[in-house]
C-alpha cells in the first residue's frame, strides 16, 4: 500500500460508537469510535480510529454493522484520554494480530486534572507494555505522515488561532514537574480525495479552525469537503461564534458532529449551516 501511484476512490466512515444511537440495536457511551474504509482500485483498507471507552461496545456495533475487526489495517488514537482509549486493550485481545498504532508525542505521559479532587483522565500511561504484549506495535508521530495513499495523520497540531485553547484544564505529570496539558499528542486524521478534504477529530481540543488549517497547509488543498468528530465546544459563546465564523471563511462544506461537540454549538451550527450539518450516532455511516 505504499505506492504512491496508487489512487484513492473514495471512503467509507461507519460510527461505530457515539453518545447517541438511532437504533435500539446499536449500544452507546460518553466516547467516540470510528472506523474509515479507504477504497483503492482491487482492495480496500480499514483503518480504527479511536476505540472510545469501552471495547465490549464497539465490538457489539461493529458486529451489527457486519465489519470484521481482523480486517482492520490501522489503528490511530486521536488522543490519550479516556473516552477515546479505553476500549484499545479488549479490542487489541480479540483481534490477536499485530496491527500498527499511530499515535501522538507525551501519549504515555500522565494526565490529570488536580481539582476540585485530583483524577487521571486515561490509564494509558499505565498499558503500554500491555498493549505491545497485545502485538499493538505502537509508532509515535509527531509531523505529519502519509501512511497509506490519500490517509495522513496530522502530526502535532499548531496553535494558529487566537481563541482555540485546551479546556477543560489539565495537567502533565513530567516528574518533578506539573505541567499545564495542551494535549500535544492530538492527532486528526486526513483524507485526501483528490481534489478535496474530509477531515477526522476525536475531541479538537487544540480546536478545530487550527486542525482544517492544519490540513490544508499538509495538503495543499484548500477544498474541505467535511469534517467528521467531536469539537469539544461546550457553551462556551464567543468561541462557538468565533469558530463559526472561520469555518464559514474557510468554506468547509459538510459538518458530522457528535460526542463532545455540546448541544449548544450543535444548534449554532444547525442555524448557520443548516441542512449541511448531521448530527452523528453509533451506526450512522457517511459515504464521499
Amino acid at each position: 500500500m505504499s505506492d504512491k501511484r496508487i489512487h484513492l476512490m473514495g471512503i467509507e466512515i461507519f460510527i461505530l460508537v457515539d453518545n447517541e444511537s438511532e437504533s435500539d440495536e446499536l449500544q452507546t457511551e460518553w466516547g467516540l469510535s470510528v472506523l474509515v474504509r479507504a477504497h483503492y482500485p482491487e482492495q480496500y483498507l480499514d483503518v480504527l480510529f479511536d476505540t472510545s471507552i469501552t471495547g465490549e461496545k464497539v465490538l457489539a456495533n461493529m458486529k451489527k454493522m457486519k465489519l470484521d475487526l481482523s480486517k482492520v489495517d490501522y489503528i490511530v488514537l486521536s488522543h490519550k484520554h479516556f473516552d477515546h482509549t479505553g476500549g484499545l486493550v479488549d479490542i487489541l485481545q480479540v483481534k490477536d494480530d499485530w496491527v500498527t498504532i499511530l499515535h501522538g508525542e507525551n501519549f504515555f505521559e500522565p494526565s490529570i486534572v488536580a481539582k476540585p479532587f485530583l483524577s487521571h483522565l486515561t490509564l494509558m500511561p499505565f498499558l503500554e507494555r500491555k498493549i505491545v504484549d497485545l502485538k499493538g506495535m505502537l509508532t509515535p508521530v509527531r509531523t505529519p505522515l502519509e501512511f497509506a495513499p490519500g490517509l495522513f495523520v496530522s502530526g502535532k497540531i499548531p496553535f494558529l488561532t487566537d481563541f482555540e485553547v485546551p479546556n477543560p484544564p489539565a495537567y502533565r505529570l513530567v516528574p518533578p514537574d506539573m505541567i499545564q496539558d495542551e494535549i500535544e499528542e492530538e492527532l486528526a486524521l486526513i483524507v485526501n480525495l483528490g481534489k478535496e478534504l474530509v477531515i477526522v477529530s476525536g475531541c479538537s481540543h487544540r480546536g478545530i479552525v487550527n486542525i482544517v488549517q492544519n490540513a490544508v497547509s499538509v495538503t495543499e488543498i484548500s477544498t474541505v469537503r467535511a469534517i467528521v468528530g467531536g469539537l469539544h465546544l461546550g457553551d462556551r459563546e464567543q468561541r462557538i461564534n468565533r469558530t463559526i465564523e472561520e469555518l464559514d471563511r474557510l468554506s468547509v462544506k459538510e459538518f458530522y458532529i457528535g460526542h463532545c461537540t455540546g448541544d449548544k454549538a450543535t444548534r449554532q451550527f444547525k442555524e448557520t449551516f443548516d441542512d449541511r450539518v448531521k448530527r452523528t450516532h453509533s451506526g450512522m455511516i457517511i459515504k464521499f
